[in-house]
This record gives structure tokens, sequence and C-alpha cells, in this order.
């Protein structure tokens, strides 16, 4: 009778019967269950343990972000729920693991992409991990307060800060639980006692060569040398908890020796603004008993740029010094628990090998896991399992994508990335993991008459009740996922033509053009072609203030073999243009596959804008 747990996969899928299979487990490694379900499927899962009815199986769900606990029994679990929500499982490989009184099943499913291979989507990924890493160094400058030009500070240092910050707790509460009670084995030393439990021949040897003397009777000895069962800390696990200590602690000494260069050289800026402030003010002293206006209010105003600049530079000190201190406190934590006996009897360097008993005691596991991420971070790796890239799903990851290729083509065609999103300069809170709904990001270049804004999956009001302002509006709550628009620095549209709409669209081909029946799609579609906008200029010129500027929809959907890269519309023409999109490897110098199509378009619709390069008329 075959004793081991089982957990069994039911998959259901539109049309066709369930698919049942139980997963394929091991004790010793962590296995590939063999069950591959598609990101859309509903799954359902049944644990059984005849043997062992206080087994868990530990697995995650579609509604949890926890990994959740599971006892045996004949009712099923509902894993993924098959729909496009929030909260489902994105393509990926899932570990789940079976604890019995006895002993560990290690395994792990594989949830498949509906619209990408396995390649393609690794490199969507890769593409948006090297785009977000962009500008993210100046906006985590930001976020840190530290505003000027950091010489010392690399993008690295400053991410490891960040790190350490976000993790303390989680760091600090897994080292406390292994210090209190840490991992320890029981090891045979051999030392001498006075009663005899039991005898081998190294103690009897022990007895007849050493044991007389110090023993007054060697007919009956009071002394014994014999082996005793002893608790030791000093163990694989252990060691590896020492020298993570010991990361951590290199980490911290670096850091802090980068804050207190970099203190160091903004208290030189606040000396060199101070003198240059008695400076002035000796001049202005100087020049009130001759009394020339216009040089008083030269210095005058050099004055206050002086003191506010004076402001700025201990503002940005007092952060340096906030950020020490926080360095230290963490230090202080480190190196009390580097100090404590049983860790110093270890040694400091390096192990060679992952232990099984390491990676499934949670506490050791997740120190290691910290310790991993802080190595990543150091060594310039950017496939971070903490990234917010990793958890997003796959549409929403199309349409990062889609919104990065075209940024691309903006600066391919001279544009300035200048405000917006990872460019923004003035918001500390904007996210570096996520693109949020609502973005506006404003492209422009050197002395020309216009700036391009790309709106981001950005709501649109209804109807025009306030007539102050102008905006994009719509009937029916449509809200594209990129918009592009021209306008002229004096805020009007720059043509009847200014708007671009790009849709992010994750289906088979048949359901995004078929001339048979039109897809549900199309009417979103017309919709965005017949966006309004409300002119408040026009408005106020009396002129009529309703215009429709949307030129062109571009749908964007995955690469599909056997199928037209780019197809124009049956009704709509070149008006509502469909044109694939896969990624190829970010670091690559080819373009990926329909961006050169797409980059056409884009170009055409930038075409309109007339202009001889430095000088324009407004």
């Amino acid at each position: 009778m075959d004793m081991q747990p089982k957990v069994i996969f039911t998959i259901h899928r539109p049309y066709t019967e369930p698919l049942i299979c139980e997963a394929k487990m091991d004790t010793s490694i962590v296995v590939f269950s063999e069950i591959k379900v598609n990101e859309y499927d509903r799954v359902d899962i049944t644990f059984h343990c005849p043997h062992d009815e206080d087994a868990i199986l530990r697995i995650e769900t579609f509604d949890n972000e926890e990994v959740i606990e599971i006892k045996p029994s004949d009712s099923p679990m509902m894993i993924m729920n098959g729909n496009n929500t929030e909260h489902m499982l994105v393509p990926g490989h899932y570990q789940f693991e079976v604890i019995t009184k006895d002993k560990r099943y290690c395994s792990y499913y594989y949830v498949k992409s509906k619209d990408f291979s396995d390649e393609s989507l690794i490199n969507l990924r890769l593409y948006l991990e090297k785009l977000l890493n962009g500008l993210s160094y100046d906006l985590i400058k930001q976020r840190l307060g530290m505003a000027t030009p950091i010489s010392e500070i690399n993008p690295t240092l400053l991410q490891l800060f960040q790190f350490l910050d976000k993790h303390k707790q989680n760091i600090q509460q897994n080292l406390e639980m292994i210090m209190n009670d840490p991992i320890l084995d029981l090891r045979g030393i051999y030392k001498i006692t006075h009663i005899s439990r039991r005898t081998n021949q190294k103690s009897i040897r022990w007895q007849a060569q050493k044991g007389g003397q110090k023993n007054s009777l060697s007919i009956n000895p009071r002394l014994y040398y014999e082996k005793h069962a002893q608790s030791t800390s000093f163990n694989i696990e252990n060691q590896w908890v020492r020298y993570i200590i010991k990361y951590f602690l290199q980490s911290l000494r670096k850091l802090e020796l980068s804050f207190q260069k970099e203190s160091q050289q903004i208290s030189k800026k606040i000396d060199y603004q101070e003198n240059k402030l008695e400076q002035t003010r000796k001049q202005l002293q100087g020049s009130l008993s001759f009394g020339y206006e216009k040089t008083l209010d030269s210095l005058r105003n050099t004055e206050r740029r002086i003191l506010g600049r004076i402001k700025g530079l201990k503002n940005e000190k007092g952060i340096y010094l906030k950020h020490k201190h926080f360095l230290r406190q963490v230090t202080y934590f480190f190196t009390e628990h580097e100090n404590s006996h049983w860790i110093q009897s270890l040694p400091a360097h390096r192990p060679k090998k992952i232990t099984q008993r390491l990676l499934k005691d949670y506490r050791y596991r997740k120190l290691y896991a910290l310790y991993k991420e802080l190595f990543k971070l150091e060594s310039r790796k950017v496939e971070s399992n903490l990234s917010g890239i990793q958890f997003r799903r796959t549409w929403q990851l199309f349409e990062y994508y889609n919104v990065g290729i075209t940024i691309d083509i903006l600066r391919d065609n001279g544009y300035k990335w200048v405000d917006g999103w990872l460019a923004n300069k003035d918001n500390p809170n904007q996210h570096i993991g996520t693109l949020p709904p609502d973005t506006i990001l404003r492209f422009q270049k050197e002395n020309s008459n216009h700036y391009i804004e790309v709106a981001y999956d950005t709501e649109l009001e209804s109807t025009i009740l306030d007539r102050s302002y102008s905006r994009y509006f719509n009937y029916s709550g449509r809200r594209p996922d990129i918009r592009i628009t021209i306008f002229r620095n004096s805020g009007s549209l720059y043509s009847e033509e200014a708007g671009l709409i790009i849709e992010s669209k994750c289906r088979r081909h048949k359901y995004i053009i078929n001339e048979q029946i039109d897809p549900d799609i199309k009417w979103q579609l017309k919709d965005f072609w017949d966006l309004e906008y409300f002119d408040a200029m026009a408005a106020a010129n009396g002129e009529i203030p309703v215009k429709k500027p949307i030129k062109q929809v571009i749908v964007l959907y995955p690469k599909q073999n056997g199928m037209k890269p780019v197809k124009s519309d049956h009704i709509y023409g070149d008006s509502m243009l469909y044109i694939q999109i896969e990624p190829n490897d970010p670091d690559s110098d080819e373009k990926p596959f329909g961006y050169n199509s797409l980059k056409e378009r884009v170009d055409e619709f930038l075409s309109q804008v007339k202009e001889s390069e430095g000088s324009y008329v407004e």
C-alpha cells in the first residue's frame, strides 16, 4: 500500500473535461511536479495523506499573498480562479511542499503564459527591468532627500540603503529567532568525569596509560575518560549565519563611510556659501552709504539666493546625519550578535554549500534569501525576486512594454523625456517597481514650439461642466492605454490631428480582427477614434470648442504565426491599424519584432511638426 501523500491538481478549461493530474514530489530535492497550467485556467487541488492527519500542504493561491497551509481533506481547494483578476497567479514557477511528521516533500508546478513564449516573456521582463533602472538613480536620490549630484555614492549603494531600510525589521526578527534558538547538533565529545557510562577501546586505553596518574587506586578508579553526547552549534547552517552577519556589517560600514564623505563635502559647500554671504553683506553695507539702488537690489537678490542655498544644503546635511544615525543603529545590532560567544566560535569564511536543513528552516531560509537579494544588488544584477515587475500580470507587463517602446521611439526622434513617472523630479512618492494609472509623461526638444504628452491609462471625464480648462472627454467612459498628443507651448492642440491612440491587447488574432463579425473590442476602438477634446481657449474666443483630434488608433498585440504582422481595418482602413509585437533580448542590437512598423506610424504622426531647428514662431 502506497503511504506517500498525494497532491491532486484538477485543471478546468472551457469546453473540455477537467484534467486530473497527480503531482510528482520528492524528499531529497525540489522536483518538477509535471503539472503545467495556463494562466487563465481554473485549478483546484486536493490533498490526501492517509497515514498522517496532521500533515500540511504549503502552497500559494490566487487570493492570498502569503503561502497558505492546507490539511488533508477530500474537499478540493481552489488555487487559481480562471479569471483575469488583480490577484491571479502570473506565469512562472510555483513551489509547494508537504510536511509530514517524519518527511518533507518538495515540488513545483508551472503556470504558462497564454500569449507569449517563455523566451518572449523573459525578454519582456528583462526589458522592463532595464527601463525601470534607467532613471531610477535620480528618483532614489530624490526619495532620500539627496538633491545635489553625488560623487561618492553610486546607484547600487543607494539601492543598498533602501534595501536595508525596507527589510531591517524582517532581518532583525529572523536573526533574533535564530540567536535565541539556533539549529544544534549532537556530537560525541571525550571528557573526564566521575561516572562511567559507556566504555570503549579509547577510554580503556586512557585508563591504562594515564588513568593511574590521576587515580589514587587504579583498581577502583574515581575518574573516567569517556565519550558523552553534547549539543553544539558548530554546523554549516550557523556558519552561514556568521558569514551573513559579517556580510551585512561590511555593507553597512561601506555605506556609512560613503555618507560620511558626502556629509563632509556638503559641509565644505556650506562653508563656501557662508563666506560668499559674508562678502555680499560687506558689499551691501558699503553700498548703503552711497545709495546705489540698482546695486542694492542686485546684492539683496544675491543674499536671498545664497541664504536659500545654505538652507537647502543644511537640510540635505540633516538628512545625511539622519541616515547615518539609522546605519549606526543597525550596525550596533549586527555587531552585538557578531560578538556573541557561539557566533565567535564559528569560522567567518563563506560556506561552500547550502544544506537542505537550512532551506527547510523558515528563519534560516529567509535570512539567506535576504542576503542573496543584497548580494544581487551589490553585484549589479537586475533579476531581483523583490522587484514589482516579476509579479505583474502578463497583459499588464505587455502594456508597460508598449509604453517603454513608445518612449524609445520618441527618444529616437530626438525628444527628451523631461517629466512624469521615472523622470519626475518633484514627486518623491512615484513608484519604481510599477507604472501607476493616470500617469502623464512629457517629452520636448530644446528651442521648439511644442511638446508631446503621453498619457497612460488615464480616466476621462464623461461631461463638460467646468469650461475653464481644456481636456479630453468621453461619454462612454473609455480609458485608452496610451494616448499621445502634440501640444503647442501655449497649451493648445498643435493641429486638427494632434492625437494618436496606442492600445495593447493580449488576445488571439481572431478575437481582435474578424471580417465576418465585429469583435467586442471594435466598439472600444471606435470610441477611441471618436475621442473628443474640449478646447477652453477656443470656447473663450467664441470658436468651436469641441474637436476630434485622434488621427489614428493603433492596436498592438502579441506575434502569432500565420498572421500578417501589420493589417489595416477592413472598414476603417489605416485609421485603425493592427501591429504584432514580440519582445526580444533587450541587450541585443536588433529591435523587437514590430518595433519598426510602429515607429514608422509614429514618425508619420510626428511629421506634422514643421519647424526649423533652433528657432520657432509661436
